[in-house]
């Protein structure tokens, strides 16, 4: 089993069902971008958006998954060469921003201590 992806960089895909981008994500010191693209059968797209084109220009629209699985077979042409207003308006729709770090947890407040009675079941008395 490969570790957990270490580098995650978006790209654009062209599909049956049209255009789509998302961060593919992959393990830097075993393998590179160029090689997962091409070379792997499958491999793993966080936060997948369709692209629409309009006179307005390039609009993503978040489909709010956090992972899919790409099969390469599926791919008639991919690019990393993205424009980058559709970059810019693509990390705007993130849910999370993919180059900070998660927060850490905040730990649970305590509950305010009150005097706590503890309450003793009978016990069975054999004959």
């Amino acid at each position: 089993m490969l570790p957990k992806a270490t580098k995650k960089a978006p790209v654009l895909f062209q599909t049956s069902n049209g255009l789509l981008m998302g961060l593919v994500c992959y393990h830097h010191g075993m393998e590179t971008l160029a090689f997962v693209l091409e070379k792997r059968e499958f491999f793993d797209v966080e936060w997948p958006a369709l692209v629409a084109i309009d006179a307005q220009g390039w609009h993503p629209i978040p489909l709010m998954l956090e992972h899919i699985v790409m099969q390469r077979a599926n791919v008639i042409w991919y690019t990393t060469a993205l424009p980058e207003t559709l970059v810019q308006k693509y990390r705007e729709r993130l849910p999370i921003k993919p180059d900070t770090p998660p927060e850490p947890p905040t730990p649970p407040k305590e509950p305010p201590k009150s005097k706590e009675k503890i309450v003793h079941f009978p016990r069975f008395k054999h004959d």
